[in-house]
């Protein structure tokens, strides 16, 4: 059985309450707001601009996007793209 939780706010608490390591947790946090803005993105570009983009184009650029942020905002040694798609999570590990 899959509950779905009533809410962004309680499915938040589930994801970002998942981790203990505070490290993993702040990247988890990172690629959550990554999917938030890139759902949110593709959603004025179908109700404004008459698009509909490709699930797998939104997944693509969920990953691209969280993959710069950390870049940007963390303090991390350089982790190649398909380090991150691979394993985001060991990139994280590998935070200074």
């Amino acid at each position: 059985m899959i509950v779905i939780p009533l809410s962004l706010f309680t499915l938040w608490e589930c994801w970002s309450g998942v981790e203990r390591n505070k490290r993993i947790r702040n990247g988890l946090r990172l690629i959550w707001h990554a999917t938030v803005w890139v759902l949110w993105k593709a959603r004025n570009d179908r109700v404004f601009n008459g698009q509909n983009p490709d699930v797998e184009e939104i997944v693509e650029e969920i990953k691209v996007w969280s993959w710069r942020w950390s870049l940007d905002r963390i303090s991390m040694p350089p982790c190649l793209y398909y380090e991150w798609v691979w394993s985001p999570k060991d990139c994280l590990l590998r935070l200074v």
